[in-house]
């Protein structure tokens, strides 16, 4: 007898060794699969961008600011102090963005600058830190995939999370900004609640969420959806799933705790509710507490309707004191702008707006059709789980909350999509089985995003009447795009340090790549700077005088283009924009040579010396 227990004692650890190994082989496929696909995507990208790219102008608005903010750390601003001082001078404005994703870029910056100097070493960081995110998010993708519908779905997830846009767009080298970190850590959370029910999935869970709240809140309604999901589970299988639920609360309000203690901005107002602030914080606090609570007790809440009735009040009760404690949260975080930025600058914000405020049927194809299908997948992989439904619940959970999302914001399609490619990856490995050609490919086709983005193009191309001959013409550059090519910031960069009356399409640019400031940009805590630039630009000019003295501006910038997305020409015929879109600059702009940018810039100290 002892001799057979010693060798099935063999044999099973034979069976740990070879299960191990198997895990480092699947592991290193995937992780060769994802550098692969990552180097392709990104060394084309940064091949097609590098003319911009090598100058440090970044992809998007958010990435210039960005890149300022972390140079302005890196040389000296307080950890704490989020100001932009370059916007809305002298006193600057609060910015609504945590420290928190600087921290890899900016090391990566302070690491490498010995070596290539700040250039190189900036250079180096805005290239690499968004392919690493894409690179981590694949693997996370394809663990989720894996464990859902085992081994042959993780590299189908990995293709298509290359292929999954709109979401691609946030990890292309350059894009700097804080959606793709928020990405990764919401993919965190959701592999930890499938992993076993323990106190650490649930800690680990619970840290991810923390810190993508302190990133932003943008990703709340997809936190709320995975811990709707964590609860709706402990509900139905009550002490299996109270270790978790502790874990989750120790994670989420430990941590938050610690950012409380070491991270809270010196700009703290209790009137705001747009990222970590006095509300959000006390609201995290609150539920961490709650979930605590309810794991704590769960030994003696004997059945699912006790748990779920306690566990209801419990957070609703948390979620209406902090709105009674601060009522601004109700207003959204867009609650403190001014109308009139409301209606003329946040509703062309395309990200800012629902899916149904969208000019075109194809236009929402292209921008949210593979959030649809991952909202369909969802439902399906629910509709098929079984008893498999606590697997499925926190991933469809937070494909159903991006669902709602968008129908008041389209930005929720940034989160929703990685989300569901492991949904849709499922789908696709089942339809594989089949063998049958014309379902796979339409698998194939339904589940990435790059098909639904040639939809738009398609069909404008289809319906626009063709360019006369010998022209060309590309529908997606803009006159703002054209503003922003060559050396024009470097133009700009070489007149005194002043300040610029700009656009907010270009203020970011004006902030992150010269030595000026600028009164405008397009970010909404800054109130007084942004409706003080709508109201120079768009009054006449003689009214506009005292406007610029009051901000003491050297410049003025313009783009051919600025203010179209208002109906400059119909509504403000005599503003001064106008008269700068017309060409017809008042007397005492002096134009400053730019070479061959469309950009144009006035000196205009003679003409706000005028009486």
């Amino acid at each position: 007898m002892a001799g057979t227990k010693g060798i099935e004692g063999d044999g099973m650890e034979q069976q740990r060794i070879d299960s191990g190994q198997a895990r480092r082989a699947r592991w290193r496929r995937d992780l060769l699969i994802a550098l692969a696909l990552v180097a392709i995507l990104s060394f084309s990208r940064a091949a097609r961008d590098w003319p911009q790219l090598s100058r440090l102008i970044l992809p998007d608005a958010d990435d210039m600011m960005r890149l300022a903010q972390i140079r302005d750390w890196l040389g000296g601003q307080a950890f704490n102090d989020w100001t932009q001082y370059r916007m809305a001078p002298p006193a600057g404005s609060p910015m609504h963005w945590s420290r928190l994703n600087d921290f890899v870029p900016a090391a990566m910056i302070m690491l490498s600058t010995p070596l290539l100097g700040q250039h190189g070493a900036e250079l180096v960081a805005v290239s690499l830190y968004p392919p690493l995110l894409l690179v981590a998010a694949m693997l996370l993708i394809a663990s989720i995939a894996r464990k859902l519908w085992r081994d042959p779905a993780a590299p189908v997830a990995i293709v298509l999370m290359a292929l999954a846009f709109p979401a691609t767009s946030l990890f292309v080298p350059g894009r700097i900004d804080h959606h793709a970190l928020q990405v990764v850590t919401v993919l965190v959370a959701a592999r930890a609640l499938i992993a076993r029910p323990t106190g650490a999935s649930g800690l680990i869970a619970g840290l991810a969420m923390a810190c993508s709240l302190m990133i932003g809140l943008e990703t709340l309604p997809q936190v709320v959806g995975l811990i709707g999901a964590a609860g709706l589970i402990w509900v139905v299988r009550g002490t299996r799933e109270s270790a978790r639920l502790a874990g989750l609360a120790a994670g989420l309000g430990g941590l938050t705790l610690v950012f409380l203690l070491t991270m809270r901005p010196n700009y703290w107002p209790n009137n705001l509710c747009d990222s970590f602030t006095p509300a959000s914080s006390a609201a995290i606090l609150g539920e961490s507490a709650v979930l605590a609570l309810l794991a704590g007790a769960t030994p003696w809440l004997r059945g699912p309707i006790w748990r779920a009735g306690i566990g209801a009040v419990g957070a609703i009760g948390t979620a209406l004191a902090v709105l009674h404690a601060y009522p601004a949260c109700l207003a959204g975080p867009y609650g403190q702008v001014d109308p009139f930025l409301l209606k003329n600058f946040i509703t062309h914000i395309d990200e800012a707006n629902s899916v149904f405020a969208q000019d075109s049927v194809v236009r929402v194809i292209g921008l949210a059709g593979l959030m649809i299908a991952g909202i369909v997948a969802a439902l399906w992989a629910l509709a098929r789980a079984g008893r498999r439904w606590p697997l499925i619940l926190p991933i469809a959970g937070a494909v159903l909350a991006s669902g709602l999302v968008i129908l008041a914001q389209l930005r929720g399609v940034y989160l929703g999509v990685p989300l569901s490619v492991p949904l849709l990856a499922g789908f696709v490995a089942r339809v594989r089985k089949t063998g049958r050609a014309v379902p796979m490919v339409a698998a194939w086709l339904g589940s990435a995003g790059v098909a639904y983005a040639f939809i738009p193009d398609t069909v404008d191309r289809l319906t626009s009447p063709p360019p006369p001959p010998g022209i060309a013409i590309s529908r997606d550059v803009t006159a703002q795009i054209l503003c922003n090519r060559g050396d024009t910031w470097a133009a700009v960069d070489r007149y005194p340090a002043g300040v610029i009356m700009a656009p907010t399409n270009m203020a970011s640019y004006l902030v992150g790549s010269t030595h000026h400031a600028t009164v405008g940009a397009g970010y909404h805590r800054n109130n007084a700077g942004n409706i003080a630039m709508y109201r120079f630009f768009l009054s006449p000019a003689a009214a506009a005088r005292p406007i610029g003295r009051l901000w003491r501006i050297d410049y003025v910038a313009f783009c051919p283009g600025d203010f179209e997305e208002i109906d400059l020409l119909e509504r403000f015929p005599h503003s001064l924009a106008a008269d700068l879109a017309r060409d017809r600059a008042p007397a005492g702009f002096e134009r400053l040579a730019l070479g061959n940018s469309r950009l144009r810039l006035w000196r205009v100290r003679r003409w706000l010396d005028q009486p």
